[in-house]
């Protein structure tokens, strides 16, 4: 998959500063030793003599060089053992003078051999993420502000005698459940209903959860979302890389306002794609829609409509409660 040069050169940038700041920590850690317990000092400083005294013994070309060299191995052993056992005796962890890692696999250099390191993919995929995502608004919005006192409680029959605000307390609940239990894998969610009921308010507030954990999410109206992949694949933004592959690998993916992108063969053909790939993935996408399941049938392919219907499926009743809290201000 080919990504922007400035995405691979953040990443680098991002993997220099880990490697940079766990150094630091390291020494740190060997001054905080060697300050507070002499006798661990004491070994640590034989122990960076070792490689001085293997290179004295280079130098002099010893017939017995190889005997001598295994004798310095076994001291050395011996005295990391001694360490180890004065750390732990002083209420330390045994390894806490080992080299710290963000990515123990690559020890923070990005690679292993000559291929990049899954940290590094990562780190690029969460970039590209968060570029398509920048005009995320999720700044205020979270689970704490999603006021539930818009919804009426009064029983309506077309919901089977619940109220819009029993439904909408119904939903609230699985979607914080379904933020703070976030793991890969899962599966997605469809939440269904008519404009300012709050389904992009819940999806925001879900992805600035998933996003805390540490996972990727990348949210967008369909409409931009599509536009961008076709000014990805056609070449006129070459800094968005390839979309459709951030669309299809990003640990979460939000597809906002579903039906209001242009009705043609190759937007439900993208649309099928990113679905039908991620829940093959078995990764999760939060799509939300104004239109009903007859209005989704009537619009889309059995394809698409069967892969949506396969999701957790959410109806969110009651007023536009941004006309309501517009009102009430």
């Amino acid at each position: 998959m080919n990504y922007p040069k400035s995405y691979i050169s953040r990443a680098q940038q991002i993997i220099d500063e880990r490697k940079n700041e766990n150094s630091y920590k390291s020494d740190m850690r060997y001054e905080e030793i060697k300050s507070k317990l002499p006798v661990a000092k004491a070994y640590i400083e034989e122990l960076a003599e070792t490689i001085s005294k293997v290179a004295d013994l280079i130098l002099t070309r010893d017939e017995h060089i190889k005997e001598k060299i295994n004798q310095l191995e076994k001291e050395n052993l011996a005295m990391q053992e001694a360490l180890k056992q004065e750390l732990i005796k002083n209420g330390y962890p045994e390894d806490y003078l080992d080299p710290i890692y963000t990515c123990p696999e690559c020890e923070d250099t990005g690679r292993v051999g000559s291929v990049r390191c899954k940290c590094f993919n990562e780190l690029i995929r969460k970039i590209a993420g968060e570029k398509l995502s920048e005009n995320m608004s999720i700044g205020l919005i979270s689970f704490d502000t999603f006021d539930m006192r818009y919804y009426s409680d009064k029983p309506l029959t077309e919901l089977k005698g619940k109220s819009a605000k029993f439904i909408m307390q119904e939903n609230f609940d699985y979607c914080k459940r379904y933020a703070e239990d976030f793991h890969l894998p899962c599966d997605g969610i469809f939440m269904m209903g008519g404009t300012g009921l709050g389904k992009t308010h819940l999806s925001l507030s879900i992805a600035k959860v998933v996003i805390e954990k540490g996972y990727s999410a990348v949210y967008g109206s369909v409409p931009d979302l599509i536009r961008k992949i076709k000014d990805s694949n056609f070449g006129q933004n070459e800094d968005d890389g390839d979309v459709m592959q951030t669309l299809i690998e990003c640990d979460l993916l939000v597809l906002d306002d579903l039906g209001a992108e242009h009705e043609s063969k190759y937007n439900i053909s993208c649309l099928y794609d990113i679905i039908n790939s991620r829940i093959n993935n078995r990764k999760p996408t939060i799509v939300s829609t104004n239109f009903s399941i007859s209005e989704i049938k009537e619009r889309y392919s059995d394809r698409i409509t069967s892969r949506l219907l396969s999701m957790k499926c959410m109806v969110f009743s009651g007023d536009d409660i941004r006309l309501l809290s517009k009102q009430n201000k």
